[in-house]
């Protein structure tokens, strides 16, 4: 059986694509119904094998320099970028399974708190306009 990349988009709309139907290979069992990836399913495969890297190096980012041929400050900057997209994968989980709407001047203080970035605050306020 061939492996999928989970960030498949749609041919029409170019969406990604989200897992609809589980079937056992054993018993031939169907399960269908919406399915929701977690945030590492999601990644792209660069950032996946970094993240083997990472878990096989047991975190040390020494022992990452020579694996993956790259320097610390580089390693870390990546370490950085990635924590911050699962972070914000968490976030819109998180506003997806909970929606409420922000009045516009409850987003814009928001962001200027520093709460959420400019892209969250267009999305709150787009939702809250609807």
């Amino acid at each position: 059986m061939s492996k999928i990349d989970s960030n498949l988009q749609c041919p029409a709309c170019q969406g990604l694509l989200s897992p609809t139907v589980l079937s056992c290979g054993h018993c031939h069992i169907r399960v269908e119904g919406p399915f929701q990836l977690n945030e590492f399913a999601t990644l792209p495969a660069e950032d996946l094998h970094f993240l083997r890297i990472f878990i096989q190096c047991e975190g040390r980012i020494r022992d990452m320099e020579p694996a993956l041929g790259l320097s610390y400050p580089t390693i870390r900057t990546r370490l950085t970028q990635l924590k911050n997209k699962l972070t914000g994968e968490l976030e819109q989980r998180a506003t997806e399974e909970t929606p409420k709407t922000f009045s516009t001047e409850e987003v814009l203080t928001r962001l200027e708190k520093g709460e959420i970035n400019f892209d969250q605050a267009m999305s709150l306020i787009k939702k809250g306009s609807k």
